[in-house]
């Protein structure tokens, strides 16, 4: 017997064309599902790279912020220990620190910093002889008597209550 060999009928022709037209919507459909999956991904890393670089860019400025902070606020403080320092020389440190609601521990390291960065130094009283009475502030500080001086190159002399309380604040921190 003869081998037929196979014969292609319309039907099978038109089979095929459906068949390769569907396989080459597929593969069109894959390439493009995958270009936009690596469009996805480049936009993903991209993201990472802006958000990255706008960290650096906050933390730069955030540094540079601290730092104007930092400076102003010790001119604030560097303000508030010249404060602190001149109501001391008007009165006594457990009235100042009442006055300003602070306690008297924090007026007196607040009084230490104000000697320790003041470029004009209060005018010397230490000569004045100090002799202790059983006076009291009205916040119950002891207030020692002290020579009335007349003049000092810082303005006009202080009265003898307030010299005398500047004087046993000396006293308290020496």
């Amino acid at each position: 017997m003869a081998q037929r060999s196979p014969r292609k009928s319309a039907r099978e022709v038109d089979a095929r064309e459906r068949v390769r037209a569907r396989r080459a919507a597929h593969w069109e459909r894959e390439r493009r599902l995958e270009d936009l999956a690596t469009d996805y991904e480049l936009a993903a890393q991209e993201i990472e790279d802006v958000t990255e670089a706008a960290e650096e860019k906050i933390a730069a400025y955030a540094a540079r912020l601290r730092g104007q902070a930092k400076t102003a606020e010790e001119e604030l403080r560097d303000r508030q220990a010249r404060s602190v320092g001149q109501m001391l020389q008007l009165d006594g440190v457990r009235s100042v620190a009442d006055r300003l609601g602070e306690s008297v521990e924090t007026i007196r390291k607040v009084a230490a910093e104000s000697t320790s960065t003041q470029e004009d130094p209060a005018p010397d009283q230490s000569s004045a002889p100090a002799a202790t009475t059983a006076r009291e502030t009205p916040t119950g500080q002891p207030v020692s008597a002290s020579a009335t001086h007349t003049g000092t190159p810082h303005g006009p002399t202080l009265s003898g209550s307030a010299e005398e309380r500047a004087a046993s604040t000396r006293e308290e921190k020496g």
